[in-house]
C-alpha cells in the first residue's frame, strides 16, 4: 500500500496538471497514510503476538484441565473409599452399640436380683437381731430370778439365824458366812452375765467389722455384680460368680481372680475363731465334649474349683489348713432356677462361708 502512495507522488509532478499546492497536500495526506499504515502493520504483529500468546495460553489451560481432572477423578475416588470405610465403621459402630445396650440391660437385671436378694438379708439381719435382743431380755429375767431366789434363800436363813438363839456367836458366823457365799454366787452369776454380753457384743462387732472390711475391699466387685456379700446367723459369706474366678471349663484360678482372693484373705486372717468352708456349684448344664475327660460331672468340675480356691488360700496367703474345707455341690444347690442365662450364670459361683469352729 506504502508503494502505490509513493508510485503516485511520483507521477503526479510528471503529469504537469497538478499545482505545487496540491501535490503538498497531496504529499502530506500520502505521509499520514503511510504513518497509518506503519502503525497498521504494528498492531497487527502485536495482534498476531497476543493472538499466539492467547493460544499459548489455551493450550496451557487444557493441559492445566486435564491434569486437574485426573486429579478430581483421583480425589474423588478416594473420597468413594474413605466414605465406603466411614459406612462399614459406621456400621461395626452400630453392632457395638446395640452389644453394649445388651450387656447394660443384663447388668441392671442383675443389679436388681442382688437388690432384692440384699433387702432380704437386711430383713433377715434385723430379725435375728431381735431375736437376740430377746434372748438377752430372758437372760436378764432369769438372773433377775435367780438374784431374788437368792435374796429370799438369804432371808430365810437370817430369820433362820435370828430364830435360833442359843448362840449367838455361832449364829453370827453362820450368818456372815452364808451372806458371803450367797453374796459370792450373785457377784458370780452378774460377771458371768456381763462376760455373756461382753462375748456376743465382742463377736457382732467383730463380724461386723469382717463385713464392712471385706465391703471396702471388693467394692468394685460388688458393684458389678460379680461378688455378694452376706452375714446371717453367726456366718459370713462370700458369694463369687465363677467368670470372676475361673475361664470357662477350667479349674485353675486366673490372675485377676487371685487378686479377689488376696483381698479376701486379708480378712480371713483376721478372723481366728472361725472355719473357713470353700463351696463350689455349678448350672445344671452337662459337662460334655473334650471337656468330659477331665470332669465326669459337673461334681467334679465343682469340687476342682473349691479345691483350687483352698489350696490358693493356703499357698499364696499362709492361711491355716486346718482351717480351711473344700466341698462341691454341683448343679444341687441352685439359687436361682435354672430356667434362662442369667440365672443359670447366678447358680455357677464360688461361696466362701466363715462358720463357727467344730
Amino acid at each position: 500500500m506504502r508503494s502505490k502512495l509513493w508510485l503516485a507522488l511520483t507521477l503526479l509532478p510528471l503529469s504537469g496538471c497538478v499545482t505545487t499546492g496540491k501535490y503538498k497536500s497531496v504529499e502530506a495526506q500520502a505521509r499520514s497514510e503511510a504513518a497509518r499504515a506503519a502503525s497498521l502493520d504494528e498492531q497487527l504483529g502485536a495482534s498476531r503476538k497476543e493472538s499466539e500468546g492467547l493460544r499459548q495460553q489455551l493450550e496451557a489451560g487444557k493441559a492445566e484441565y486435564a491434569n486437574a481432572s485426573l486429579a478430581l477423578k483421583d480425589e474423588l475416588g478416594t473420597a468413594q473409599a474413605k466414605v465406603k470405610g466411614t459406612g462399614e465403621e459406621l456400621a461395626s459402630v452400630k453392632t457395638r452399640v446395640a452389644s453394649l445396650e445388651d450387656s447394660n440391660r443384663d447388668l441392671r437385671q442383675s443389679l436388681e436380683s442382688s437388690k432384692g436378694e440384699l433387702t432380704k438379708k437386711v430383713s433377715e439381719l434385723s430379725k435375728e437381731k431381735d431375736v437376740l435382743a430377746r434372748k438377752l431380755s430372758d437372760a436378764t429375767t432369769e438372773l433377775a430370778a435367780i438374784k431374788a431366789a437368792k435374796e429370799s434363800e438369804a432371808a430365810s436363813l437370817q430369820r433362820k439365824l435370828e430364830a435360833a438363839a442359843g448362840d449367838r456367836k455361832a449364829s453370827d458366823a453362820i450368818k456372815d458366812a452364808k451372806i458371803q457365799e450367797l453374796t459370792g454366787k450373785v457377784s458370780a452369776a452378774e460377771r458371768d452375765k456381763a462376760e455373756i454380753e461382753k462375748a456376743k457384743a465382742e463377736e457382732l462387732a467383730k463380724a461386723k467389722g469382717s463385713f464392712e472390711e471385706l465391703a471396702a475391699g471388693l467394692k468394685a466387685e460388688i458393684s458389678a455384680g460379680e461378688i455378694q456379700l452376706t452375714q446371717l446367723k453367726g456366718k459370713l459369706t462370700v458369694n463369687m460368680v465363677d467368670r470372676i474366678l475361673f475361664d470357662s471349663g477350667e479349674s485353675s484360678v486366673k490372675p485377676n481372680g487371685r487378686k479377689v482372693l488376696d483381698n479376701i484373705a486379708k480378712v480371713l486372717k483376721g478372723v481366728q475363731d472361725k472355719d473357713i468352708r470353700i463351696e463350689g456349684h455349678t448350672d445344671n448344664v452337662p459337662i460334655g465334649g473334650e471337656l468330659k475327660s477331665r470332669f465326669a460331672t459337673n461334681w467334679e468340675l465343682s469340687t476342682a474349683r473349691a479345691t483350687a480356691v483352698a489350696r490358693y488360700l493356703q499357698e499364696s496367703s499362709k492361711l491355716e489348713p486346718g482351717r480351711l474345707v473344700a466341698t462341691g455341690y454341683g448343679q444341687y444347690r441352685p439359687v436361682a432356677p435354672n430356667d434362662k442365662p442369667e440365672n443359670k450364670a447366678l447358680n455357677r459361683r464360688i461361696e466362701i462361708v466363715l462358720v463357727p469352729k467344730d
